[in-house]
């Protein structure tokens, strides 16, 4: 169980199940330490936000009932120049910024190569601390070897996402994928980040499904950033 999850979704997204203060107190019982708040950027179809949502989340408390509240976001990559969905200003505001392509946003499936070249120039950009599921292509053809090294030339963590990982999930190329992952990370000696993407509170943290495949991926404790909290919240210049 991870002990700290930065990749939640509440009812805020628009499609998620659960409040903000039902996962505090979910977090408190299952003794974690922390969560992020990350709710899709205000493009996707059907969200519940604007960016107005965004510019207020420092009004929280910083801990609630032991449980310290991060305030990150999911953004949309939006365009082929790799534009995100959140403005400068927001971004200085957030702890953290999540993104990638998703349906239902501005970005349209624009074949493998324009898939990857979008993504590479939002890693380029400097404004995303986090590539979220990565791993996935089934509906954005990419590149992923490509991705990953230019995730880690310019220090964007890679994130394994536990939604994915479920086995009535796992796409055909899932493992593939994250072996040419875990591989890449070795190379350039960094450490995944493992996110729950939890859309209920039932899903907050929960990594039994990881658990089964690591060995099958080659991925070891010592190479998942969530177990070094300092390492973590150094990377994400967090206090």
């Amino acid at each position: 169980m991870l002990k700290y999850d930065l990749h939640i979704h509440t009812v805020a997204s628009g499609h998620a199940h659960n409040t903000l203060l039902e996962y505090i107190n979910q977090a408190k019982g299952l003794k974690m330490k922390a969560i992020g708040i990350s709710e899709h950027g205000p493009s996707m179809d059907g969200a519940a936000i604007n960016e107005v949502y965004f510019r207020v989340l420092d009004r929280l408390p910083e801990i609630v009932h032991g449980i310290r509240i991060l305030r990150g976001i999911e953004a949309n990559i939006i365009d082929a120049k790799g534009s995100i969905d959140i403005s400068e200003k927001i971004i200085g505001k957030l702890d953290y910024i999540m993104a990638s392509l998703h349906s239902g946003t501005p970005y349209k499936e624009r074949g493998k190569k324009m898939n990857t070249e979008a993504t590479i120039k939002a890693i380029r950009s400097g404004k995303i601390d986090i590539l979220t599921h990565p791993f996935f292509t089934k509906d954005f053809p990419m590149d992923v070897e490509k991705i990953f090294k230019e995730a880690c030339l310019h220090n964007v963590m890679l994130e394994i996402n536990l939604s994915y990982v479920k086995e009535r999930k796992i796409q055909p190329d899932t493992f593939e994928n994250l072996k040419k992952m875990i591989s890449t990370v070795k190379k350039y000696k960094k450490k995944v980040i493992v996110g729950s993407d939890a859309h209920n509170i039932w899903e907050l943290a929960d990594d039994s499904g990881l658990e089964k495949i690591m060995d099958k991926i080659g991925l070891k404790e010592n190479m998942i950033i969530n177990n070094y909290p300092k390492e973590l919240f150094a990377q994400l210049e967090i206090e």
